[in-house]
């Protein structure tokens, strides 16, 4: 029997933001090589998963037992010389080096966060089936969605608080290239309050967090004061449903993180937390497996930086999905084209599919007018 076990991230699991790459890697391992996937156990995990997922608080014993018998690692060290950034591709070559196609019983493990994003990309179906499939979600999913205006950009806003475990920096430290630090409440105030200003009564919020707190509270109070508090288990469901919004204003966190890989759409991060070279902003640029020669932020920062330079001028215009702000900061002009896009969609009546009509070719705006 051909078996991929997919570790949990530390030694009583993390975060579910930080938990969804190896689970991710886990389940496309077990799918290219037609494997049985055992894992994350969530059983031990002090977030209490177990009950999102309904799986048995003694999963972690069969994770545990399984990686005592002799099996095959695939590390990050084996994932990168493989060339790939596609983590089926990668496991596959790195299977048939091994020997492995021949086999017809082993066990692979799969775990951490490297590879990133980029390397699960065709995991999304699949994790956002896990997150819909969960206790509670849909039921929440619903009472959330139905309140909405369908006609009004939706706009996500996560906030940690201090209790999560990220820390509040002191004035004199810089927070860039920080991770599990707290946004300041001001931020936050700052992006809804020019999104209010420039959108009016065309949009609407809805803020998440793990625990609530003064910052939160006031922030709910300016931008959405009748909304709903629901019962139940909404790690989930608050996941889900920042993946459907126009755009996610986001905490410094896996959890934002996942959503914003989940969606593929817009996003606003805060500006001192990036790091910046060259006048480029990246996450993740700075660290040493990214400054190598070759590597994808290496790669877009060469890419980005011809677009700067006009170096090819029949280069298609680019969009980026995320955008970076900071206390003062007026909206970007490409955010608001972005999200103005957005609106254009939201009105039934020019949608087909809902009973709406379109103009005959010829009988309105060229296609490049549209907005």
């Amino acid at each position: 029997m051909k078996i991929v076990v997919a570790q949990r991230h530390g030694r009583r699991g993390a975060g579910l933001g930080n938990e969804m790459l190896p689970w991710a890697k886990g389940w496309i391992a077990s799918q290219v090589l037609h494997a049985h996937l055992i894992g994350p156990s969530w059983g031990i995990n002090k977030r209490r998963y177990y009950r999102n997922f309904g799986t048995t608080r003694f999963d972690v014993l069969l994770e545990e037992f399984m990686l005592r018998f002799p099996h095959h690692a695939f590390t990050e060290q084996e994932y990168r010389a493989t060339g790939e950034v596609d983590f089926g591709a990668a496991i596959v070559r790195w299977a048939r080096s091994r020997g492995l196609a021949d086999n017809d019983s082993y066990i692979v493990s799969v775990s951490g966060m490297w590879g990133g994003y980029p390397s699960i990309r065709n995991a999304r179906a699949f994790l956002i089936s896990k997150l819909l499939n969960s206790k509670d979600a849909l039921r929440n999913a619903l009472e959330v969605t139905s309140k909405l205006d369908r006609e009004k950009l939706f706009v996500a806003v996560h906030m940690r608080s201090p209790q999560s475990g990220h820390s509040k920096l002191p004035p004199s430290e810089t927070a860039r290239g920080k991770f599990n630090i707290l946004v300041p409440g001001e931020w936050y105030l700052w992006v809804c309050e020019a999104l209010r200003n420039h959108f009016g009564d065309r949009i609407e919020f809805r803020f998440f967090t793990d625990r609530g707190g003064p910052e939160f509270e006031e922030a709910v109070r300016r931008f959405n004061p009748g909304q709903l508090v629901q019962r139940g288990l909404t790690e989930c469901s608050d996941l889900w449903l920042m993946t459907e919004a126009d755009l996610r204003v986001c905490s410094i966190s896996s959890y934002s993180l996942a959503a914003c890989f989940l969606s593929g759409g817009p996003y606003a991060w805060y500006e001192p937390q990036l790091t910046l070279s060259q006048d480029l902003y990246s996450l993740w640029g700075d660290t040493e497996s990214e400054k190598a020669d070759g590597s994808l932020s290496s790669r877009s920062a060469a890419f980005v930086s011809s677009l700067m330079k006009g170096n090819s001028k029949s280069t298609p215009a680019v969009n980026f999905p995320g955008t970076a702000m900071d206390v003062g900061d007026p909206l970007p002009d490409s955010l608001v084209t972005m999200l103005d896009h957005r609106l254009s969609y939201r009105d039934s009546r020019t949608n087909l599919i809902e009973y709406g009509c379109i103009p005959k070719r010829g009988h309105f705006k060229a296609d490049s007018d549209c907005p």
